[in-house]
Parts: structure tokens; C-alpha cells; sequence
């Protein structure tokens, strides 16, 4: 993830993360009837609607086994003190885990064959739940840094030849790669943008938001995690129940995060 350029990034349940999020008392404004109580659906509910097999979940935990959030914390921590590719705390790590993933995943109603991409792709979970499905014809992530970058290829290496060695479907198209969000990835084909938020400061979410205002095509979905649109709010639209908003658990925690979904009008 980018500090100023980064992604499936930020912390949001450490009280002592330095970035702006809802849980140091910043939490930006829900929707009246917003739900924020546990997930209605099971996980395996969840997965059997957006068509991922049990053999393709058992897969996704076994490649990224040793890769939970607090080490893609870690590898980013130790990334920005190599070298501080982003803006302030940008690069703390944070992610959604399978369950939320497929969630958010069935909210923003992908159409067969669209392309998917997550801005800020981080260790590459997001971008792998969206293509474990097949409903997508394309899945992309790009991330700033390089450590994450390489952990998320490796992992990849590792679902694929798991899910080849097993006899289970392949996943969609995957591609990842490394560099700056906002001048090396283009969303103009994109049917679904995926941003994991919570840590972009001010001037990175204007940025953002001018790219996608500029790119994005008409009728595509925006998922922002822990931020809302603020600046191109004639371009886009909530979409969906609750005024476009969702609250979803985390299995390693005990808070929930807030998803804004939107549609390029």
C-alpha cells in the first residue's frame, strides 16, 4: 500500500495507528439504517453465492498461510524504513479477510466477464478472492511496495500450482504488479475498483478521486473501505441498500470495517 500511492492497505484495528480511521473516533458518517451488527449470512453461504468451492477457500489458506495481516504489517513496516515510498502512514497494512472478501465481492453485482481491480493490492488477497470465482474475465491489483508486490507474486505461484495439482477450476486472469496507483494503473476498463482506504491522507484521497472521476467508465462500481467520496460527488452515486454503505466483521478483530460502494454515473 502507498502512502501516497498505496492500497488493500492501512490498519484500522490498532488504537494506535497514526492514520485517520473509525477507530480513533473518526469514523465517517453511516447511512441512518446502516447495519453494523454481525454479518447476516455464513461464510459458507457467502462463498457457495459467489461461486467459490470449498477447495478453492481450503487453497487460498494454505498459499497465504504464513501471510496473515500482521506480517504483511510487518513486511510493510519493514519496507517504508528501507525506503519511504509514501506519504506518512500510508503504508500500514490492513486487509480483508475471506469471508468480508466474498461479501463485498457479491454487493458491488459484478457482471460475467468484467474486469476487477484493486488500487493498493497489497499481499494480493482482494485481487485472488475476485478471481477464484471465474466472474470476472480479468482480475489486477498494483502496489507501490515491493516487498508486498513479491510476497503477493509468490502467493499467487503457490494458489495456482495448488489448485492445478488438485484438479480444481482455475482462477481468472490474475495480474499484479508493482508501482504507483495513481500514474501506473489505468481503470478505464474496469467494471469493479476496489480500494482499501483507511489510511490515505487528505491530498492522496483528492488525488484518487480525480482518477477515477477521470477514468472510470459509466455503470462500473467503486468499493472504498473506511473512506468516503468527498470531492466528486456529481460523478458517482451510492449504490445499493443502505445508501451504498456496509459494515463487515473481521475474524481477527473485534471491530468492523465500513465499506461505501458507488457507481460511475
Amino acid at each position: 500500500k502507498t502512502a501516497s500511492r498505496c492500497g488493500s492497505s492501512t490498519t484500522a484495528q490498532f488504537n494506535s495507528s497514526p492514520c485517520s480511521s473509525p477507530w480513533l473516533g473518526r469514523r465517517p458518517k453511516a447511512p441512518a439504517r446502516a447495519r453494523v451488527g454481525p454479518r447476516a449470512n455464513s461464510s459458507r453461504r457467502l462463498a457457495d453465492d459467489f461461486g467459490v468451492s470449498v477447495g478453492h477457500e481450503a487453497a487460498m489458506e494454505r498459499a497465504f498461510a504464513h501471510l496473515d495481516r500482521d506480517a504483511g504489517l510487518e513486511i510493510a513496516e519493514r519496507s517504508h524504513q528501507a525506503r519511504q515510498r509514501v506519504q506518512g502512514s500510508s503504508y500500514f497494512y490492513g486487509e480483508l479477510d475471506l469471508q468480508a472478501q466474498l461479501e463485498v465481492l457479491a454487493r458491488a453485482e459484478a457482471s460475467k466477464g468484467g474486469v476487477f481491480v484493486d488500487l493498493g493490492s497489497g499481499l494480493g488477497k482482494m485481487v485472488l478472492a475476485a478471481a477464484l470465482p471465474g466472474v470476472f474475465s480479468e482480475c489486477r491489483g498494483v502496489e507501490i511496495l515491493p516487498e508486498l508486490h513479491e510476497s503477493a507474486v509468490q502467493a499467487r505461484g503457490a494458489l495456482l500450482s495448488d489448485l492445478a495439482g488438485r484438479g480444481l477450476p482455475p482462477p481468472s486472469e490474475v495480474s499484479l504488479r508493482c508501482g504507483d496507483m495513481l500514474r501506473e494503473e489505468s481503470v478505464a476498463d474496469a467494471d469493479v475498483v476496489f480500494v482499501f482506504a483507511t489510511c490515505f491522507p487528505p491530498e492522496v484521497m483528492s488525488s484518487l478521486e480525480a482518477k477515477l472521476s477521470e477514468e472510470m467508465r459509466r455503470g462500473a462500481r467503486l468499493v472504498l473501505v473506511s473512506k468516503q467520496l468527498a470531492g466528486c460527488g456529481a460523478d458517482f452515486a451510492p449504490f445499493g441498500d443502505n445508501n451504498g454503505y456496509l459494515s463487515v466483521s473481521q475474524r481477527h478483530s473485534k471491530w468492523n470495517l465500513d465499506c461505501f460502494f458507488y457507481v460511475r454515473v
